[in-house]
């Protein structure tokens, strides 16, 4: 376990990992697509004795599997007795929680360095005998595996390339990967929400409450538990910013006198020191530990705002109607920040820029009530506020 800590945590051998990983997927698609034969086209409508579906999406980032959550919500609906079960991580299947999935099978990142814990789980899934098998995501090789290998009756996913990989495809593609899933759950006839989606219970809003007293215990003058900024230190690869960055917002929140939280990811720990000892002399801010996610979630959830890289807990704000202001970097985070009217995304911003974004919500001027349903084709309009150094970004959505 010490090995794969060392890998997540540090960046060049999650680079080099991530790289022999895609090559060995690679070869095993390679191999699957010379044995196992394309699957004939089928509609919805023609699928016959559907009582028993699992929902695929074995990947370890927070943010890919909040992304998926509405699929469960839409085929729930579009089988309403059917026995649903889910694919998940051990990391990821608590976000998946108080959805309506009847069973968890869970793929632990051990496995990586103990592969016959994928082929145990295969055989598991084989045993099932499910009736249809769901590819979340176009672009997961190990879903595509997984999808082909266990054996369902029907499979359904998003189309690719020329070549048929499903009995069911979603056609088209989508600008945003909100979109994704409703484009992907289109040919179920049912509304799917276009956001992520997640429910917190009684006794976890109440915890969330408690922590933020407690975080604020030294500012007595604050009595409000959701009148606070949350910022989210972190990120994945390049998509993080500069410790430097941080420090100087912290610093123009304290001369602005806005109160907020800083939170740090289990793989931010090398940061905590240096953030810790900034906010010693604080007047407005706290700094939060990791908490379990779906705690974090909760205390998230009684923000005003999240500020944040392209990250899984932007997906989380996103999920729970929190506003954020997401800090990109690259443009192919576009494809994944939350676009909803109370939403901002500035592209590579300067401190003030920021503190101008928080103002403005402050002030009330990204306020308006969230909107949960679309389809596909009535994608709402993204707002990139971009500095005048930066060349401007074109985007469909």
């Amino acid at each position: 376990m010490h090995l794969l800590t060392l890998i997540r945590t540090n960046y060049y051998l999650k680079i080099m990992a991530r790289f022999l990983e895609k090559r060995m997927k690679r070869f095993l698609l390679g191999g699957i697509r010379y044995i196992v034969k394309a699957p004939a086209p089928e509609t919805i409508n023609n699928l016959v004795g559907i009582e028993k579906i699992l929902i695929i999406r074995p990947n370890f980032r927070l943010g890919n599997a909040l992304i998926s959550t509405p699929v469960i919500d839409a085929f729930r609906e579009r089988f309403p007795s059917a026995r649903i079960d889910y694919l998940a991580t051990d990391k990821t299947w608590p976000l998946l929680q108080q959805r309506p999935v009847d069973h968890f099978h869970l793929l632990s990142r051990t496995a990586i360095l103990r592969p016959w814990q994928c082929v145990t789980l295969l055989r598991r899934l084989r045993a099932q005998r499910y009736d249809l098998a769901v590819q979340v995501s176009g672009g997961s090789t190990s879903g595509f595996i997984v999808t082909r290998l266990i054996g369902a009756r029907y499979s359904m996913g998003s189309g690719k390339g020329h070549q048929r990989w499903y009995n069911i495809e979603a056609e088209g593609k989508s600008s945003h990967a909100y979109d994704a899933i409703v484009n992907l759950t289109r040919p179920l006839g049912v509304a799917c929400h276009n956001r992520p989606l997640l429910q917190l219970t009684d006794q976890e809003r109440y915890q969330a409450m408690t922590k933020i007293r407690q975080l604020f215990s030294l500012h007595s003058d604050h009595s409000s538990d959701t009148d606070f900024i949350a910022i989210f230190v972190g990120g994945h690869q390049n998509k993080r910013w500069p410790l430097a960055f941080w420090l100087m917002l912290i610093d123009a929140m304290e001369a602005c006198k806005i109160r907020y939280v800083v939170f740090l990811g289990p793989e931010e720990f090398r940061l905590l020191a240096p953030i810790e000892q900034r906010l010693m002399s604080s007047l407005y801010g706290s700094l939060c530990p990791p908490l379990p996610i779906r705690h974090f979630a909760a205390v998230l959830g009684r923000a005003r705002l999240l500020v944040t890289p392209d990250s899984g807990p932007m997906h989380l704000a996103a999920a729970l109607d929190v506003a954020t202001i997401s800090l990109v970097r690259q443009k192919k985070s576009l494809a994944f920040v939350p676009r909803e009217a109370y939403d901002t995304i500035l592209w590579r911003p300067e401190i003030s820029t920021v503190i101008d974004a928080i103002s403005a919500n402050l002030d009330g001027q990204n306020a308006t009530a969230p909107v949960q349903l679309a389809s596909a084709t009535n994608q709402p309009t993204q707002r990139v506020r971009t500095p005048p150094s930066a060349a401007p970004l074109h985007s469909s959505y």
